[in-house]
């Protein structure tokens, strides 16, 4: 037998090659979405417990507070020490202060599908705001610019009617819905969730965004329509909460408008129609 025949016979045929392939990509077919799946769900875990740890920062300073609501901001002009700032002496963070006075990535206030890095500057101001950014998208932070020239990056956004924000205390509006003492607030209300801009006044009668892509209608108009700020494709179709009793959920953002976000909360009947993409 000659070498070329001994190398012949040991080698592999096309044939058998292609059988190879064909089985390799099959269980890459199988394992990748598991993958996927798994990483989602660890940043699902994290997620859930960033909020957490704003939940019960936001229970000691009421508690260091005498009850009182938790002031989101006590001047309209305070944008340096607007929640994000408030929360600094309260969290177990021993360089949140820090991070915070110099911009740097404050892992408490960001979903890990909604990283740090991936924000990015918005050179057509579509997401541009008077106080901020928007985030573009479910995966993208906002920024809330400060007046001391440093913006803070986050992706989870407070609910508004649990806490007293002077810019908005007086409107007529808003007045109604405002809860008025932290011990009379419900255990089922959302202290905090994924969102797409820092803080949010949901209604039962909050329009549903156009899309769940990337586009102006997810976050906008600016001052109604607020459960759109809420209302993100983060995880699936659903975005993580922290309640008033500490407990953290994954929501379906079908849910979004059965929960009671405000004192005078209204639940619509029939409940709006998400778009599927």
């Amino acid at each position: 037998m000659t070498g070329r025949d001994t190398k012949a016979k040991n080698g592999f045929t096309l044939i058998e090659l292609l059988v190879v392939i064909a089985i390799i990509a099959l269980l890459l077919s199988v394992i990748m979405p598991a993958l996927h799946m798994a990483k989602e769900q660890a940043r699902k875990i994290v997620c859930k417990s960033q909020l957490s740890q704003l939940g019960k920062a936001v229970e000691l300073y009421a508690m260091q507070n005498d009850y009182k609501r938790f002031a989101i901001r006590q001047d309209a002009s305070q944008t340096d020490d607007y929640w994000m700032g408030k929360l600094a002496p309260y969290t177990d963070n021993e360089f949140y202060t820090e991070q915070l006075m110099e911009g740097k990535k404050i892992e408490l206030l960001l979903c890990p599908s909604a990283p740090f890095n991936k924000f990015e500057p918005d050179p057509t101001n579509t997401y541009t705001n008077p106080s901020g950014q928007f985030g573009a998208s479910a995966h993208e932070p906002w920024s809330w610019a400060r007046s001391s020239g440093v913006s803070t990056i986050g992706s989870i956004t407070i609910n508004g009617w649990i806490g007293m924000d002077s810019y908005y205390e007086d409107n007529a509006s808003y007045r109604p819905y405002l809860f008025k003492s932290w011990m009379d607030m419900p255990p089922n209300v959302p202290l905090f969730a994924d969102g797409v801009w820092p803080i949010g006044w949901p209604r039962g009668t909050d329009n549903p965004p156009l899309t769940l892509q990337s586009s102006p209608t997810a976050q906008m108009p600016d001052h109604q329509d607020h459960m759109r700020r809420f209302c993100i494709d983060r995880h699936n179709r659903q975005i993580n909460m922290i309640f008033r009793d500490l407990h953290a959920d994954t929501v379906k953002l079908e849910n979004l408008w059965e929960i009671r976000w405000s004192r005078d909360y209204r639940v619509p009947n029939p409940p709006p129609r998400i778009p599927n993409q």
